[in-house]
């Protein structure tokens, strides 16, 4: 069990960004959901006088707007190490070599 989850720990490590983009992605799409569902009350209260609760969706989009910060954040301080571990760690055009796991460039005699 301890291996699948260094396994899945390494995968995850390896697909940062799509899993990212992918929680972005779905994110987005509960956003878009969640503002239908506010438009279709705003436009029922206006024609049927159905008195639909704005203030629940107002609170459902501040709170997914928050959480899409958070991953927004994360994605960037993710792609901030990757532009800085590429960018004075490694020589240029070089990939980052992983070397027992530790990070870093195998070339640079440092690891």
């Amino acid at each position: 069990m301890k291996d699948k989850i260094i396994a899945l720990g390494t995968w995850g490590q390896q697909n940062w960004l799509p899993l990212i983009i992918i929680l972005s992605c779905i994110m987005m799409v509960f956003l878009v959901a969640v503002m239908v569902s506010w438009l279709i009350g705003y436009w029922c209260n206006a024609l049927r006088g159905t008195h639909f609760e704005l203030a629940s969706c107002w609170s459902g989009i501040s709170v997914v707007v928050t959480g899409m910060a958070g991953v927004a954040s994360l994605a960037g301080a993710c792609w901030t190490k990757y532009h800085t571990d590429s960018k004075f760690n490694t020589p240029a055009g070089l990939p980052p070599i992983l070397k027992n796991n530790r990070g870093g460039n195998a070339n640079d005699g440092r690891n």
